[in-house]
């Protein structure tokens, strides 16, 4: 659930906002950052303050609207779940970008501004994409386009140069304790270093991985990666747990492991871990370390970037794939 209070972006925030008031901004721009730094707070949390600016006498039935993407003003742009197959579409389709026209064309409520909103533009695919170029080309007057990217390279280089663009940075350590403890206060210090060094600094993925029991499941991981055996009772019956994650559970999941191998891969290389805050993360690291060699770690990496898109495409075991990844170090 999205946070109705932003914090930090003050500065984005500002110019936005007072283009938009004097009309000087352009209709079609791109939110751009690394994923859970709040570029969608951020979003929703413009319009509902140009929305109150404009139609001052709506009190707090705009922002309902807003915040639960029932404003007939506002149109939100997702990858569709399929209740068949219990997973989310791999790509944003062509059918929804088309729905966007008659949205675009359909009369303002209450004469307010119209928004679209796409997030991720990253999961346009080549003809979903090509169609917004074309609704883009044509810019209708008091529309605008609000494209959430999380890797920019992946938006067709045209609609990036129709786009005016606004890099998002993760937060600093200040930020991040402050957006974190808004959503909880009674996270702990010793949690929220944890955290900031798992997420990357994400406070969206830090949220995540706190929801998830991250701390259990850390634990879990460094065990694995510590034991001398190839299988184990404890392995099978972690991998039965984690079979039960979603996809996006199950992609968290993995970028703990990826942390840990890249972090270990600097230990050997004689690279001083200073990013990072948690001791117990840091000292848990060089244990690894000691018995785990680069090109083990290597062959661990190129076994999750060779077959982690198949997992999810194909919806593979989790259980097999997990097991795998821990017997595959035992092998080596």
């Amino acid at each position: 659930m999205l946070s109705t209070k932003l914090i930090g972006h003050e500065n984005t925030y500002n110019l936005i906002l007072n283009n938009f008031i004097n009309k000087s901004i352009s209709n079609s721009i791109i939110f751009y950052g690394n994923k859970g730094v709040g570029k969608a707070t951020f979003t929703y949390h413009l319009i509902s303050t140009l929305f109150k600016k404009l139609d001052k006498n709506s009190g707090n039935d705009n922002n309902k609207l807003i915040y639960n993407d029932s404003h007939p003003n506002i149109k939100v742009i997702r990858k569709i779940y399929d209740e068949k197959l219990k997973k989310y579409k791999t790509n944003i389709s062509i059918d929804q970008i088309r729905n966007i026209e008659k949205f675009v064309y359909q009369s303002s409520f209450s004469n307010l501004p119209k928004f679209i909103l796409i997030d991720s533009a990253d999961e346009l695919n080549n003809n979903s994409a090509n169609s917004l170029l074309k609704i883009l080309e044509e810019p209708t007057k008091n529309t605008y386009f609000f494209l959430i990217s999380h890797q920019i390279s992946l938006i067709l280089p045209t609609i990036r140069s129709r786009c005016f663009k606004f890099n998002f940075l993760n937060p600093n350590k200040d930020i991040f304790t402050e957006i974190l403890n808004n959503f909880d206060d009674g996270i702990e210090q010793s949690e929220l270093n944890l955290l900031y060094d798992l997420s990357n600094n994400s406070p969206g993925i830090a949220i995540d991985l706190y929801n998830q029991n991250i701390t259990e499941i850390f634990d879990f991981i460094l065990f694995f990666f510590k034991q001398n055996e190839s299988l184990s009772y404890e392995l099978y019956e972690f991998s039965d747990k984690v079979n039960k994650f979603d996809n996006y559970e199950f992609k968290i999941y993995l970028s703990l492991i990826k942390f840990i191998i890249n972090n270990v891969i600097k230990i050997n290389l004689g690279i001083n871990l200073n990013h990072l805050h948690n001791s117990y993360i840091i000292k848990s690291l060089h244990e690894i370390s000691n018995f785990l060699d680069n090109k083990q770690l290597f062959n661990i990496l190129e076994y999750l970037n060779y077959n982690e898109n198949s997992l999810y495409s194909l919806n593979l075991d989790k259980k097999i794939f997990n097991l795998n990844i821990y017997s595959s170090l035992r092998k080596i």
